[in-house]
C-alpha cells in the first residue's frame, strides 16, 4: 500500500518541476522588457523604409502684384501656384538607409544583451536555489543531532550525570541554528519569487542536477569575440563612420527643381527654376569631424572592452578551477575520511556520557564538511553563472 501512495507522489513532484533551461524560455517569452526592445526592433524596420524616401514636395500659392496704393489705375496683378522638389543626389540616401539599418542592428544586439543577462540571472537564482535546499537538509540532520544530545543531557541530569549548562548549552545552539534555517528559508523563498519576477510563471521546484562541468577553454575564448557588448560597439563605429560620409555627401546631396505657374489679365506663363546649395559655410565639415572623433572613441572603447572580457573571463575561469578542486578535497577526500572516523567510533561506541556526546558530536562535525562543500559548490556555480554572461554562453 505504501508502494502504491509513494509512486503518485513522486509522478506529482516531477510534473511541477522544470528545468532551468525551461525557465529561462518562459522569461525570453513573458518578460516585458524583451517584448519592449522587440516592439523597438519593429519601430526600425519603419525606420529603415522612410529612409529610402524623398523629401515631401512643396506647394505654394502666389499672388503678385497686389497693389497698396488706392490711386493705383493699372492693375497687373497675378496669381499662381509652384510646386518644388528637393531632389537627392548622390549616396546620401543610400547612407541613411545604411545608418538606420545599424540602428535596428543595435536595437538586435541590445535585445540579445538583455537575454544574456536574464538567463545568467536565471541560472544564479537556480543553482542557489537548488544548493539551499540541500543545505536546508544538511541542517536538519544537524538539527536532529542536537535534540537527540539535548535529550541524553536531560536524562543524564535527572541521574546527576550532565550539569544544567550542558542542557541550557545545547538548547542555545538548537535556537542558533534555527535562526541559520529560517534565514535559508527566506532566502530560498526569495529567489523563488525572484524568478517569478523574470518568468511571469510560478516556479514550484527546479530539476536540475548539481554536477561539475566539463568546460572547453577555448569554446569560451571563441565565443568572447561574438559578445553582444562587443558587437555593439563594432556597430557602432560603423555607424559614426557612415555618419561622417553622410556629412560629406551633405555638401551636394539634394537639387531643388520648382515649377512655377502664374496668371494675369494678358497672359499665362510658367517659370522653372533649379537650385543647387552652396556648402560655403563648411557645417558638413565640423559634423563630419565629430563623426570621426566618435569613431576612434568608440574603437578605443571596444578594444577596452575586448580586454575588459577577456581578463574578467579569466577570473572566473580561475575561480571556477579554485573551487572545483576545493570541493573534490572535501567530496572526495575529507568527507569519506570523516565518516570512516565516524564508523569506527560507532562500532566502539560506549554508553556513557561522553561517549554519546563524542558520536554526536563526530556526526556533527561530518555534516559541517558537507556544508563547507557546498559552500564550495555555491561559489563555484555562482562564477559559473556570472560566465555565462561574460562568456557569451561559451561556458556552457
Amino acid at each position: 500500500m505504501k508502494k502504491l501512495v509513494f509512486i503518485p507522489l513522486i509522478l506529482a513532484s516531477s510534473l511541477f518541476s522544470t528545468s532551468i533551461e525551461n525557465i529561462v524560455e518562459k522569461s525570453l517569452q513573458n518578460n516585458f522588457d524583451i517584448k519592449s526592445l522587440e516592439n523597438s526592433i519593429q519601430i526600425t524596420n519603419f525606420q529603415i523604409k522612410q529612409a529610402k524616401n524623398w523629401e515631401n514636395p512643396m506647394l505654394s500659392f502666389k499672388a503678385n502684384d497686389i497693389m497698396l496704393n488706392k490711386n493705383y489705375i493699372k492693375d497687373q496683378k497675378e496669381y499662381g501656384i509652384e510646386l518644388s522638389q528637393a531632389i537627392p543626389v548622390g549616396n546620401k540616401l543610400e547612407l541613411e538607409e545604411s545608418i538606420a539599418r545599424k540602428e535596428k542592428i543595435l536595437q538586435e544586439q541590445a535585445l540579445e544583451d538583455k537575454k544574456l543577462e536574464f538567463e545568467s540571472k536565471i541560472y544564479l537564482y537556480s543553482y542557489t536555489i537548488l544548493i539551499l535546499e540541500n543545505r536546508l537538509k544538511l541542517l536538519d540532520e544537524y538539527q536532529k543531532n542536537l535534540n537527540r544530545l539535548e535529550e541524553l543531557y536531560t536524562k543524564l541530569y535527572s541521574y546527576d550525570k550532565a550539569s544544567l549548562n550542558e542542557i541550557l548549552n545545547t538548547q542555545i545552539s538548537k535556537y542558533d541554528l534555527q535562526m541559520q534555517i529560517n534565514e535559508l528559508k527566506t532566502t530560498k523563498d526569495n529567489l523563488y519569487l525572484n524568478l517569478e519576477q523574470l518568468s511571469y510563471e510560478k516556479i514550484d521546484k527546479i530539476d536540475e542536477s548539481l554536477n561539475i562541468k566539463d568546460i572547453n577553454k577555448q569554446k569560451v575564448e571563441e565565443a568572447l569575440i561574438f559578445h553582444p557588448k562587443i558587437q555593439t560597439l563594432q556597430t557602432t563605429s560603423q555607424k559614426y563612420k557612415d555618419t561622417a560620409k553622410l556629412e560629406e555627401a551633405k555638401k551636394f546631396s539634394n537639387v531643388t527643381l520648382a515649377l512655377e505657374y502664374m496668371q494675369n489679365k494678358e497672359q499665362d506663363y510658367a517659370n522653372v527654376t533649379v537650385s543647387i546649395p552652396l556648402p560655403i559655410y563648411n557645417t558638413e565639415n565640423i559634423n563630419k569631424l565629430k563623426a570621426n572623433l566618435n569613431t576612434n572613441q568608440t574603437n578605443n572603447k571596444l578594444d577596452s572592452q575586448i580586454h575588459n572580457l577577456r581578463l574578467q573571463t579569466n577570473i572566473y575561469l580561475n575561480n571556477l578551477d579554485k573551487y572545483k578542486t576545493n570541493y573534490k578535497i572535501l567530496e572526495e577526500k575529507m568527507i569519506p575520511l570523516k565518516k570512516k572516523m565516524q564508523k569506527v567510533l560507532e562500532e566502539f561506541i560506549g554508553f556513557d556520557k561522553e561517549s554519546l556526546k563524542e558520536n554526536l558530536n563526530s556526526l556533527n562535525e561530518l555534516i559541517d564538511y558537507e556544508i563547507k562543500a557546498s559552500e564550495q559548490l555555491e561559489k563555484y556555480f555562482e562564477n559559473y553563472s556570472e560566465l555565462i554572461y561574460y562568456s557569451n554562453k561559451g561556458v556552457k
